[in-house]
């Protein structure tokens, strides 16, 4: 078949509901930043850069889509060690001066900065590393298989903890749980792994409920460890630690049942173009807004999962299953947090949260998924497999076999 006649046959089968529905959350967060640009001029680019982040990650998400997930997955070893390099060199660089944190590469672009996270890029490139290692050790079950898996996963876990961005640090972590699950690994292995992390699990619970910690807060940095008080125990901390969960709160109470109006939201939510503009939508849109935005991430996620149900080998039932369970850890935690059910952790919400990399990393995430949803082989109800489908005997062969009777 030709490029072109492929290219036709790949997009006869291709996932438009899937692909709309992204796109559209991804504008809606669009119209968000805009609002919350309208009331603070000091934002009033970030729209016409979104705006640029969304095109361009269409383009992304559509490469990825028509270039065979089985071609991308040769590379594995190399796009992982990329990842690895980039998540080193931010080490490297230091913190920059507004978070005290280093989680950012700044590329001059002309008289542009053009700021990428390597720790979201890691995210997109691990699933398809994982998802290359089991597929070509063919078990998850074996030791060796087990410990390699464990150790791609691990380590740009531990980079990104060094940089100091426990978010980040987590859905990684959840991405490679969630990975290993539809894997198939042997139940043993779970119920064993559960024996030694739940104990620490909840020594570690009752060890933040002290006054005076011993081990938590060696492991969490100051910033980290304050974030994670003010919630355990609001009334011990900086009333100004809890404004901008207030502040959403207050937020999502004022827009009711269908909103303040769009463009009509106020000042409520501080920088709520980032991880709180799920926010922004409810203050404008109100519950029903609300409710509509999670059915339609939902929609996304269940389609994700789906597509890994149908998927015709291992490989491609890791890919969409990890960008599935990308997707609904993120937006769980990102809602959790935005509605006060857990502490501030700088989780974005999927497409819609404003920033380059993030759009990019998710956009190219549907992709894969979109890729491994293409049917590339055409399959009718009444065809027989070819390597199933046993040859006619004739009667000369039965003859020249020396058989005298048929059966």
């Amino acid at each position: 078949m030709s490029l072109v006649g492929e290219l036709r046959e790949n997009m006869r089968t291709f996932d438009y509901a899937l692909a709309i529905v992204v796109a559209g959350i991804a504008y809606l967060g669009i119209l968000m930043v805009e609002a919350v640009a309208r009331l603070l001029p000091i934002y009033a680019a970030l729209p016409d850069q979104q705006r640029i982040h969304l095109v361009t990650g269409i383009i992304l998400m559509l490469v990825v889509a028509l270039v065979d997930y089985h071609f991308i997955a040769k590379f594995y070893l190399p796009i992982y060690f990329i990842s690895i390099v980039f998540l080193v060199i931010v080490l490297f660089l230091g913190p920059d001066d507004i978070t005290a944190t280093a989680r950012w590469i700044v590329v001059p672009i002309g008289g542009f900065n053009l700021s990428i996270q390597p720790s979201e890029f890691t995210k997109f490139f691990l699933i398809i590393a994982l998802a290359a290692l089991v597929d070509k050790r063919k078990t998850i079950n074996h030791p060796l298989s087990l410990l390699l898996y464990l150790a791609m996963a691990g380590l740009p876990v531990v980079l990104v903890i060094l940089q100091l961005s426990l978010s980040a640090a987590t859905v990684l972590l959840a991405i490679g749980v969630i990975m290993l699950f539809l894997a198939n690994l042997n139940f043993k292995i779970i119920i064993a792994t559960l024996t030694i992390t739940l104990p620490a699990a909840i020594f570690l619970y009752f060890d933040m409920m002290r006054q005076q910690p011993l081990i938590i807060t060696q492991i969490l940095s100051e910033r980290q460890w304050h974030r994670l008080q003010s919630f355990i125990d609001p009334a011990s901390v900086d009333p100004d630690a809890l404004l901008q969960t207030n502040r959403s709160l207050f937020a999502i109470g004022s827009g009711g049942l269908y909103g303040r109006g769009f463009m009509e939201n106020s000042t409520f939510v501080i920088h709520g173009h980032n991880d709180f503009i799920f926010a922004v939508m409810a203050e404008q849109f109100g519950f029903i807004g609300s409710m509509t935005l999670l059915a339609a991430i939902g929609f996304v996620i269940v389609k994700c999962f789906l597509i890994a149900y149908r998927a015709e080998d291992m490989l491609g039932r890791l890919m969409a299953g990890g960008v599935g369970g990308l997707l609904l850890f993120q937006t769980f935690v990102n809602v959790s947090v935005v509605t006060g059910f857990l502490p501030n952790t700088g989780m974005p919400f999927p497409f819609m949260s404003y920033g380059g990399t993030h759009m990019w990393t998710h956009m190219a995430a549907i992709g894969l998924a979109l890729n491994v949803g293409i049917s590339r082989k055409e399959i009718y109800m009444f065809t027989v497999d070819e390597e199933e489908e046993e040859p006619a005997i004739t009667t000369q062969e039965v003859m020249l076999n020396g058989r005298t009777s048929f059966k």
